[in-house]
């Protein structure tokens, strides 16, 4: 069960940016800082679910969205003649490991098909795979 985002209290500055952010994604993200146990992740996830579903091309490993820009994947099958079918998904939290690479994250070269079919092909990392998803790093950690 989600807490309801509403419910949260005492985290007006948190929520204010967070749903300032929906409004406007060209803000760039929100830098949640706190204590243990002051709803940081509750209120991502409580707001996440608030949030509407986004239509995505079906079968896209980018959620490529159906107005663009889309992918290579999706381009070869527009230039194939083939139709683009669309679904609908749920906005979702997607939670970032602190030690996390960038490969992991952005994406990389696909080593395993370019060394058996001789073609160069991207392989998405967590971020770009959940792209139009919310991202919220656990337990960061200040630097001395």
């Amino acid at each position: 069960m989600i807490f309801p985002f509403t419910a949260i209290v005492d985290q007006e500055e948190m929520k204010l940016g967070l749903i300032l952010n929906v409004i406007d994604p060209s803000i760039g993200g929100v830098l949640i800082m706190g204590e243990k146990g002051t709803a940081k992740s509750t209120t991502v996830r409580a707001l996440a679910d608030l949030l509407p579903e986004i239509e995505v091309i079906k079968g896209c490993r980018f959620n490529c969205s159906p107005q663009g820009p889309f992918c290579s994947d999706c381009l070869d099958k527009m230039h194939n003649g083939n139709l683009l079918e669309t679904e609908k998904k749920k906005m979702r939290v997607v939670e970032l490991p602190l030690g996390v690479t960038e490969d992991r994250v952005v994406g990389t070269l696909d080593i395993e098909h370019a060394i058996k079919k001789g073609e160069k092909r991207f392989e998405p990392g967590t971020l770009v795979k959940k792209f139009f998803q919310l991202v919220i790093v656990l337990r960061l950690r200040e630097s001395c």
